[in-house]
Parts: C-alpha cells; sequence; structure tokens
C-alpha cells in the first residue's frame, strides 16, 4: 500500500503533456507581447525624433526667408513673392535643402554659416543618397522622409514629414 501512494504522488506532481503544451503557448503569447512592444517603443522613438528633425528643418528654412527680405546690408527689401519664385525656381528637394546648408565660398556671412547647423546638415547628407528625399536615421527607423514642396502663394514655406508606403 506504501509503494502505490508514493507512485500516485508522483503522478500528482508531474505536468502532462496538455499542461506542458498550455504553459509554453502562454509563454509564447507573453514574449510576442513583449517583443510587440518594445519594437514600438522604439519606433514612436524615431517619429518623435522625426518630428523634431522637421521642426529644426522648419526653423532653418523661416531663417532663410527672413534673412533674404533685405538686399544685403541695405533698406531695400525684398517682397516674398520674389523670394517665392527663386524658391520655386529650384525644382527638387535637393536644391532647396541646399539653400539652408553652410556654403564656405559665399560673401553672404548668413549663407556661409547656414541657416542649419554643420552637424545636422551633415547628418542629413549622410542619409540622403541618390534621392530627392530627405533622410536621417531616426527618419528610415520610423519609415518616413522629409521633402520640401513648392512654395505656395498665400503661405510661408514647408518642410513636409511623409510616411513611405
Amino acid at each position: 500500500m506504501l509503494t502505490s501512494s508514493r507512485s500516485s504522488f508522483r503522478a500528482a506532481q508531474a505536468f502532462t503533456f496538455v499542461e506542458a503544451i498550455f504553459t509554453i503557448a502562454i509563454i509564447g503569447i507573453m514574449s510576442a507581447l513583449a517583443l510587440s512592444t518594445i519594437s514600438n517603443g522604439a519606433r514612436d522613438a524615431n517619429r518623435i525624433v522625426s518630428r523634431q528633425q522637421q521642426a529644426a528643418l522648419n526653423e532653418a528654412l523661416t531663417a532663410w526667408v527672413m534673412s533674404q527680405t533685405r538686399v544685403g546690408n541695405t533698406a531695400q527689401v525684398r517682397s516674398l513673392k520674389s523670394l517665392r519664385t527663386e524658391y520655386n525656381a529650384l525644382a527638387t528637394t535637393s536644391a532647396r535643402f541646399n539653400l539652408l546648408i553652410p556654403n564656405l565660398s559665399s560673401s553672404d556671412p548668413n549663407v556661409r554659416n547656414g541657416y542649419l547647423d554643420q552637424t545636422t546638415a551633415d547628418h542629413f547628407l549622410e542619409f540622403t543618397t541618390g534621392t530627392d528625399r530627405l533622410y536621417s536615421k531616426a527618419l528610415k527607423g520610423g519609415s518616413q522622409y522629409l521633402t520640401l514642396p513648392t512654395w505656395q502663394d498665400g503661405s510661408f514655406p514647408t518642410v513636409e514629414l511623409v510616411n513611405e508606403q
């Protein structure tokens, strides 16, 4: 009688096949949820940085417009219409982006210093190759890019953040 109670005690402690499969399934589901949360967090962080980069580029574009309203050190003022015509004559985002980055060969101190700091400009240039879309590490991580669309009449030039399809 003592022997049969020991064998029934061991059988009660062991997992059945169904219990083992059920436990493994629960662990798998929990792991999938944890991985999904971690990857969503990284994507959300990339999207926040992308918005910050869009704002920095927008500020640089606004600084360019404001600096171009005066002709040199004179009191002569350029109209926004003439600036818009000059801006829109540059047909690509890359050409418009070049207005914002430092140009050491320029005689204009604003253009020489740039409207976007050299580090940020270099970061965009490093990730933007062979395309008319502006990329950075965060933009690529969030499957997004920046573009400088045509400056519309009655508005100010903008920087658009676009999701890649």
